[in-house]
């Protein structure tokens, strides 16, 4: 491709394996040759010095990529803080970057639609990311383009120019008046039921999100996301250890494109399209994020009566004339991911 191909910034921690999953899958992708990989290594929290340490002793060793540049943090910024200064960073000396996290499985044609998409779009101010994850919405058997636009970006592999980047206030100082407007809070959630709750969070400091903000940045200056028909990202890190969900419990889960096409069609005309926004605010509302609560809970419920029950076998296998219940405290901890 003519235009010159965007930087990528790779955010990680301590997940050495999802990692190294998210880099070889990156490494698919024809252009990865082509790119210069940030890698941004955030510092130790306690406990997890050996952990850093081995994912720092991997990125140290990626091969593949016209350059690779790493950065390692001597403090822990936590994953909000890492990716504004970092992206901010990279920003500073290009007018386009790519972002993504420790624990995403990308398709072979990831970089090219990224790619694509900020060249196509670049003096579109109306267009303030590009993402490569696509929620499971159904498109018209006659789709005419490869890519579609909405109301809410995704932090599972995304773009943005400096130009639009530089624009966020990261503060919120609108969040008072946001925050007394049911009106506003109701237009808000056109791109999902949570997003207000999720920001109010933010701003009592209950969670700290970098793309919440982001979200509300978009909504108030009217801007969309690009994003693919077919989705270009999945993300690995939902179970327990980083390992991928065998069910689909968090409703997140959507198809792989496999077999991109090598140039996409990009729509020309930046426009939302009613039916898919539709789909979105269906996929997000309050009823059907409810359902997937439940049954992400039903799940976890299952899954721990199941390994009780392998732990109970295997105990009376060693000792057959001796059954012991385990303790209450010794359920697998597997909330974590799940929690509503």
């Amino acid at each position: 491709m003519s235009a010159i191909l965007a930087p990528i910034c790779l955010f990680v921690y301590a997940r050495a394996d999802l990692t190294q999953q998210t880099v070889e899958s990156l490494l698919s992708n024809p252009l990865a040759s082509a790119s210069t990989l940030h890698v941004f290594c955030d510092g130790p929290r306690p406990g997890a010095r050996a952990k850093v340490r081995a994912v720092r002793d991997y990125v140290r060793s990626i091969r593949g990529f016209a350059e690779v540049v790493v950065h390692e943090r001597e403090h822990n910024l936590g994953l909000a803080q890492s990716i504004i200064t970092g992206v901010t960073q990279v920003l500073r000396h290009h007018d386009r970057v790519i972002v993504l996290e420790d624990d995403l499985h990308l398709s072979s044609g990831f970089l090219a639609f990224m790619n694509q998409s900020l060249q196509a779009y670049a003096e579109q101010p109306k267009v303030l990311s590009v993402s490569g994850y696509a929620f499971p919405i159904q498109h018209g058997p006659q789709q005419a383009h490869d890519a579609t636009f909405g109301l809410r970006a995704s932090s599972w592999g995304w773009a943005t120019w400096r130009d639009r980047w530089q624009q966020i206030d990261w503060e919120v100082r609108a969040y008072p008046q946001f925050r007394r407007s049911p009106l506003q809070r109701l237009r808000f959630n056109r791109g999902g039921s949570d997003l207000s709750h999720m920001l109010d969070r933010q701003m009592a400091g209950k969670i700290d999100s970098w793309a919440i903000r982001f979200c509300f940045h978009q909504f108030q200056h009217g801007l969309v996301d690009v994003f693919p028909v077919r989705s270009l990202v999945e993300n690995i890190g939902h179970g327990e250890g980083g390992q991928h969900c065998q069910q689909d419990v968090r409703g997140w889960s959507t198809r792989l494109d496999t077999d991109p096409p090598a140039q996409f069609r990009l729509p020309t005309e930046v426009r939302t399209d009613p039916a898919v926004l539709r789909q979105f605010r269906s996929f997000n509302s309050l009823s059907a994020r409810a359902v997937r609560v439940v049954r992400r809970r039903l799940a976890t419920c299952k899954d721990w009566l199941d390994q009780r029950g392998q732990t109970q076998t295997q105990a009376q296998a060693q000792a057959p004339t001796k059954t012991k219940t385990p303790p209450a405290d010794s359920r697998p901890s597997r909330m974590g991911p799940l929690g509503a």
